[in-house]
């Protein structure tokens, strides 16, 4: 199997990175960019952006709920 393969297949085999605020912010403000770019034609990466925008706030509002959690179970051990 030649170098090229293996790297193909590494990548397949590798762990994913965990979705956070901010890869999704790098997503959004790259997204963003390829809009304004190409003008008329960036509308059609509309989807995407929208896509991207709720995944933040969905990211964001699961994140607001964990920390509420913690806090109640904080309130109830003191």
């Amino acid at each position: 199997m030649d170098l090229q393969k293996a790297d193909i297949m590494m990548r397949h085999f590798t762990t994913p990175r965990p979705v956070t605020a901010e890869r999704i912010e790098r997503a959004l403000d790259r997204v963003a960019e390829i809009i304004v770019a190409r003008g008329d034609q960036g509308e059609k990466w509309l989807p995407l952006y929208d896509y991207l925008e709720r995944a933040l706030r969905d990211h964001k509002a699961k994140e607001d709920r964990l920390n509420a959690a913690r806090q109640r179970v904080k309130r109830l051990q003191s």
